[in-house]
């Protein structure tokens, strides 16, 4: 469960770079140039030029989105699993919590998609941690 937990979290992270890397392609002969390298994209949003707002919006979207991290997370829960090192409950409960607000604040949107991920997660982990105490108490 955890296994593919993990695949599942780098499979969404790669669809979302995909996806929304398709639409943010012609932004980034302009952040090659260093576009990005402007103060006006700390200015209020309402204040900042169109072209502005869409190559931070494109940004943000795809090398700046959290679907890096979600790629490497999930990388590192196939790891711990192929290593049968104990997975943390609270990256499953932590990635829930941001999984069930964000969905509460956008939709539609792809973060729903997360949430059985979430749940598949703090399943594995509490299983994972259940058979290591069942585990230690028997050789005890």
């Amino acid at each position: 469960m955890i296994r593919w937990s993990g695949i599942a979290l780098m499979v969404i992270g790669i669809l979302h770079m995909v996806v929304l890397g398709i639409d943010a392609a012609a932004e980034i002969p302009g952040w090659l140039r260093l576009e990005l390298w402007t103060v006006e994209h700390w200015q209020p949003l309402r204040t900042q030029r169109l072209e502005v707002l869409a190559s931070n919006a494109a940004f943000w979207s795809t090398v700046g989105s959290f679907a890096l991290p979600l790629i490497m997370i999930g990388a590192l829960v196939v790891w711990l699993g192929g290593k049968h090192l104990p997975l943390p409950s609270f990256l499953g409960w932590s990635l829930l919590a941001w999984i069930v607000v964000a969905s509460l604040i956008i939709e539609v949107s792809g973060f729903p998609l997360g949430i059985p991920v979430a749940i598949c997660l703090i399943i594995g982990a509490r299983r994972q941690n259940l058979r290591r105490v069942t585990l230690e108490e028997a050789s005890a």
